[in-house]
């Protein structure tokens, strides 16, 4: 039983990492100005489900921050509260404890300090002075009621609502609960189980849920609910009837049942019209309670203090959707995807078989004749095996908006420090990056966005001064080509002040005084370790670590950091990072009797220079004459200290293309064939090195190396040399 407890719990936690990304991204854009509904909403059920299974769970502590912090949420949601500038920042401190506490409780840790903010979010509930709304004033007299269609006069009642976990009690009113005809929308039943009150659930809050979303209660059904002497407080007894405006869409309506236990009872079905219910189906029997005698929920539907229960998988079809890790819209017919949760290492060692599969299938390929490829349908075969592969790497893909989201919130934070004004600009977000590269790019974005705010942008006065606007601009952006994802961080600032950079290189001692260095190799400079141009230290900066930081980070991801830089106009890093594991079309060729893989997703066309065709323009440079253009020539063999006694005329220039530099012709000694292989990482097995994508395994069981073409053909990879000799067989 303890394994399947720590197993429901692992699931719990992985669920509060995807509440608290949707929380803060709706806190970020809530404090830029974003107060819509559907933001606020957002961020409530992602504190309410954080909420809800830390009580399960018995994380009190955790608990009870979520509950106060909640409620801050349910004011604003329901306008009580403004979502003024100061509250909003409450809010975002808010959020930093509330992070702190999920840490805590999964770590076994001392939960972090949080009476000075609960005492902060209890200022926010009790009174205008901390930016709530006016106090409501006194209630008029109810005016006379009015029958309606069916006789039913309405009457004034108060019930008190109920918290399983003891908080204070809410007050509603019955004739609140009393719907006017709607032409035509959504019907929804909800019967909560056994099962969801023994998880914590709290089914009032899913009726509020839908209440904010234009829901009408049009009766609770209370057939089944016995005496006081034979109520049993672990049950649940209760079933709600809500009318939906036809506009909701069907998703949204099923979202709100969510962490509902799947052996409750929902229905969701669209009608025609929908009618003010009959008396006898009302909450309760109006004239038994009286107009003013409250009656306690918390006698009908208390949860008991149960230990969690495991939840089944296997839905009832047109029941709640799964518990998902993301939303999935419904694709034809009107029915709700449904997603599974599942371990990432089996992923892992899924796609890991799948690429074993291509390799056994490259051995077949060296091995059988053409006649006999076909005879065994091995095209076929080698189709379907491409087809599991890119289902199994879109599975672990997700948008890359994830680690985007945590830049609005810090690049507030940076300009309540520096009192610069920045504008965030981002493109991409929907950019599916590996989960595992999405994970480690966190720290050199936080770095690089640091650097820019603080190195980059200028002041106010010093941007007017430039005939610039008085707000900076910071763009991020990311896409992928090839197997390689890009992601740039641009800045309209100042740009790289060159001599500075080289003065403070040679008084640390990184460069010699005599050193003669081009503008790439100062701007590099900046990411050497220890390096800072900053003359304090200070929150931001001064203490020599940063981009180091983001250059070694971005290596071991087996990816590689481009920095350019116009003085006046601004600076871009660019971070090209390769996917974890692919299957990629490559050309075998051979240097210095050596195999290496070229992707041919950036190959043009290859050539066999004639005598004369290359020609070298320094001692160091080459270009080929083709079609009337000159083209810069690379000898790989030499980059990577291999060295080539061939000639031009006796090699092969392929021509490829890269965004930075355009057409570039790579000079080697033949290609062997072409084939399908699998990228292995360098990292995990030895360490990253320039000009190399990874490495792959042969059809004949040797290893090849992979070139990561970007890498060879950059204008910093000029004339480099890159130690390789004898790893490649």
């Amino acid at each position: 039983m303890s394994d399947e407890f720590d197993e429901i719990q692992g699931i719990f936690f992985e669920e509060c990492s995807e509440g608290l990304a949707v929380a803060e991204e709706g806190l970020s854009a809530m404090a830029s100005g974003d107060v819509s509904p559907d933001v606020i909403a957002g961020v409530f059920r992602a504190v309410h489900s954080i909420k809800g299974g830390s009580g399960a769970f018995g994380h009190n502590a955790l608990l009870g921050f979520s509950h106060r912090f909640e409620n801050v949420l349910d004011g604003v949601r329901a306008g009580r509260i403004e979502p003024t500038d100061d509250i909003c920042q409450v809010l975002l401190n808010a959020f930093d404890i509330l992070s702190d506490h999920v840490a805590a409780a999964q770590s076994g840790s001392e939960p972090p300090a949080d009476d000075d903010m609960l005492h902060r979010l209890d200022m926010i509930l009790e009174g205008p002075s901390a930016g709530a709304a006016p106090a409501p004033a006194a209630p008029a007299p109810a005016p006379e009621p009015a029958s309606d269609e069916f006789g039913f006069v309405p009457v004034a009642a108060q019930v008190e609502d109920f918290d399983p976990f003891g908080f204070e009690p809410v007050a509603v009113a019955i004739d609140d609960l009393v719907p006017a005809p709607e032409p035509a929308g959504w019907m929804v039943r909800f019967a909560p189980s056994r099962g969801a009150m023994a998880n914590g659930s709290e089914p009032l809050l899913v009726v509020r849920e839908l209440e904010s979303m234009g829901a009408r209660i049009t009766g609770v059904d209370r057939e089944k609910l016995p005496s006081l002497a034979e109520l049993d407080p672990e049950e649940s007894y209760l079933v709600w009837d809500l009318a939906l405006p036809a506009s909701v869409e069907e998703q949204d309506i099923r979202d709100c049942f969510d962490f509902v236990a799947p052996d409750s009872k929902v229905d969701i079905e669209k009608e025609e019209a929908v009618v003010v219910p009959s008396a006898d189906v009302l909450p309760f029997d109006l004239p038994t309670l009286g107009a003013a005698e409250p009656v306690a929920l918390e006698t009908i539907a208390a949860p008991a203090e149960a230990s969690p229960t495991v939840v089944a998988l296997d839905l009832p079809k047109g029941s709640e959707a799964a518990k998902p890790a993301a939303k999935a819209k419904a694709q034809g017919g009107g029915e709700s995807g449904q997603t599974i949760r599942v371990d990432l290492s089996k992923l892992d060692q899924l796609l890991n078989l799948v690429g074993e599969l291509v390799i056994r299938g490259s051995i077949l390929s060296d091995r059988l004749s053409p006649a006999d490829q076909e005879r065994v349908e091995l095209p076929e075969l080698s189709r379907l095996t491409r087809q599991i592969q890119d289902n199994v790497m879109s599975l672990r893909a997700q948008p890359i908006r994830q680690a985007f989201s945590r830049v609005p919130r810090m690049l507030r934070d940076l300009m309540a420090e520096t009192g610069k004004k920045v504008i965030l600009e981002t493109t991409g977000e929907t950019t599916e990056v590996d989960k595992g590269v999405i994970e480690k790019i966190g720290d050199p974005l936080t770095h690089m966005i640091r650097n820019a705010v603080d190195h980059g942008i200028e002041s106010a006065e010093e941007r007017l001064a430039a005939g610039k606007p008085e707000e900076g601009t910071i763009y991020l952006s990311a896409e992928q080509k090839g197997a390689r994802i890009i992601v740039r961080i641009r800045d309209d600032g100042r740009g790289i002040n060159r001599a500075r950079v080289l003065a403070k290189a040679v008084e640390r001692g990184i460069v010699p005084a005599e050193a003669s260095l081009s503008d790439e190799e100062i701007d590099a400079l900046i990411c050497a370790p220890g390096f800072s141009t900053a003359e304090t230290i200070s929150n931001i900066s001064g203490r020599g670590v940063g981009m180091d930081v983001v250059r070694s980070n971005v290596e071991a991801l087996g990816g590689r950091l481009e920095i350019t830089s116009v003085p006046g106009e601004g600076t871009t890093f660019t971070m090209a990072l390769p996917l974890t594991l692919a299957i990629l079309d490559g050309m075998i060729v051979r240097l210095a009797e050596q195999r290496f893989v070229l992707p041919l997703t950036n190959v043009i066309e290859t050539v066999q220079p004639e005598p004369g065709q290359v020609q070298a323009t320094s001692p160091s440079t080459e270009v080929i004459e083709l079609r009337g253009k000159y083209l810069p020539v690379r000898r790989v063999g030499e980059m990577f200290g291999m060295g080539s006694s061939r000639p031009p005329e006796e090699s092969l220039v392929i021509i490829v293309e890269n965004e930075s530099s355009g057409h570039v012709g790579l000079m080697v000694d033949t290609i062997d064939n072409r084939r399908e292989v699998v990228i292995k990482s360098l990292e995990d097995n030895l360490h990253p090195i320039r000009g190399l994508g990874g490495a792959t395994i042969l059809g004949d069981g040797a290893i090849a190396l992979i070139l990561d073409i970007d890498a060879l053909v950059s204008a910093n990879g000029v004339g480099g040399k890159y130690a390789v000799k004898g790893m490649a067989a």
